[in-house]
């Protein structure tokens, strides 16, 4: 979808088949654009490799594998006919690559969620949907520090420093938004398994002022308050049994909250966006897939809660999906947001990933 976006096409009186141009296509044009392009390429055929090697039951391998090689190629044929796009064998073989490691990270992903692991983490059993919900957790907290974008010089860390100082302490909104996610990210680690969690918890900790390391990152007084907030709420009544539905009512609420914010309706309503994807392609990637992490994470979570309250999958999927379309057609009224479609599909897709997580592969079926 992002590869040919914003779907305008052109016909173009080619010299040889598609085929052939992408099988010549070796040009290299050396230079920082060159790299970057290199790192997308990779990073952006991971997620597909690692969903292929956890969904397949068969020729788990083969598979995802193939259906790289064919994608890929298949896309950049296409562009051929796209303005302002390039057919790439470079390319090409970087996406297959990308989706190579992302095979060995869903092999890492089973194991790490297997039963058997021993080491500084132990853990006495699984949930693969709460171990992916802290992956994308831990992603949208310190995304971009890997792959390495760290921030150079220091003039940069004084500008960061006095910001910093000048920020807020309290803001209500980011404040219950960010402490909730901590006190969650607590109850996932319970449900993954992770013995001590209280500990590694507050390890996460770190995290935040990690964010002055990192690009186009800005940790501001009341993310600090929030990660503690939420930290200490969890060290109180985060193994409590029993709190799963009050859990989820008090998740969809934060959904709620941030996406009404700041509650200052107009009258003439804004034009509702039809197209999903369209803004994260739009902006910067680093900033794209740090907010394409962070919503679903919350969109992620919420569903995972209504589930652990006792609801079916489609169900709790459902009913994100619905609250957020809700949520959406109101912002069609709210100044500076962009009522669009994009976070209902997002629910329901991450719904749906984390759905087939919990199905057994074939192994532990046996």
């Amino acid at each position: 979808y992002g590869s040919l976006y914003p779907w305008h096409f052109e016909y173009r009186d080619l010299p040889a088949n598609p085929l052939w141009i992408l099988l010549h296509a070796w040009k290299v044009d050396a230079g920082r654009r060159f790299l970057a392009d290199i790192i997308v390429n990779l990073a952006i055929y991971v997620p597909l490799g690692m969903s292929g090697y956890l969904a397949f039951r068969k020729q788990r391998i083969v598979k995802p594998m193939l259906l790289a090689v064919v994608l890929s190629a298949s896309i950049e044929m296409v562009q051929l006919f796209v303005p302002g796009r390039n057919c790439s064998a470079i390319d090409w073989i970087n996406n297959v690559i990308g989706a190579t490691a992302g095979v060995g990270f869903g092999k890492m992903f089973e194991q790490l969620a297997g039963p058997q692991l021993r080491g500084l983490v132990r853990r006495k059993a699984a949930d693969k949907a709460a171990l992916a919900l802290l992956f994308c957790w831990i992603g949208f907290l310190i995304f971009p520090l890997f792959p390495l974008f760290p921030v150079m010089g220091l003039p940069v860390y004084r500008a960061k420093l006095a910001a910093f100082a000048g920020g807020p302490w309290f803001a209500i909104i980011p404040l219950v938004s960010y402490a909730a996610a901590w006190f969650v990210g607590g109850r996932l680690l319970l449900a993954a398994g992770v013995l001590s969690a209280e500990i590694w918890l507050g390890i996460s900790l770190l995290m935040v002022p990690m964010q002055f390391l990192i690009v186009a990152r800005q940790p501001l007084p009341v993310d600090i308050l929030a990660s503690v907030t939420g930290f200490l709420v969890f060290l109180a009544w985060g193994r409590r049994e029993g709190m799963e539905k009050i859990l989820a009512g008090v998740f969809l609420a934060v959904l709620t909250i941030r996406g009404l914010a700041p509650f200052q309706f107009i009258g003439a309503p804004q034009e509702f966006v039809w197209v999903p994807f369209g803004g994260f392609l739009n902006m910067n990637w680093q900033a794209g897939v740090g907010l394409l992490l962070e919503k679903a994470f919350y969109y992620g979570a919420a569903v995972w809660l209504i589930r652990a309250a006792g609801a079916r999958w489609r169900t709790a999927i459902a009913s994100v999906a619905i609250l957020l379309a809700g949520i959406e057609v109101a912002q069609m009224h709210l100044p500076g947001r962009t009522a669009e479609v994009t976070d209902p599909v997002l629910a329901v897709l991450v719904g749906l990933g984390l759905r087939v997580l919990t199905k057994p592969s074939r192994q532990i079926a046996r």
